[in-house]
């Protein structure tokens, strides 16, 4: 099960964020962004960002461009 943080972290990566953005965001280090990043994958087998990017879309962690 993914901490708060790591879904979050994972949402933002679904909208095109890259990992200095999300520190900036989240008030995070980089090296801690990329940490949750790297658990996440790991937690929901994923090979890279471009798969979490597909869950995103799959489970509504960001909106069709049509909204």
């Amino acid at each position: 099960m993914l901490t708060a943080r790591e879904r979050e972290v994972l949402t933002l990566i679904a909208r095109g964020r890259s990992n200095d953005e999300i520190a900036d965001d989240l008030h995070l280090s980089a090296s801690t962004v990329s940490t949750h990043i790297n658990r996440a994958l790991a937690k929901l087998h994923l090979r890279d960002r471009v798969q979490a990017v597909i869950l995103g879309y799959q489970y509504g962690l960001v909106p069709d461009a049509d909204e």
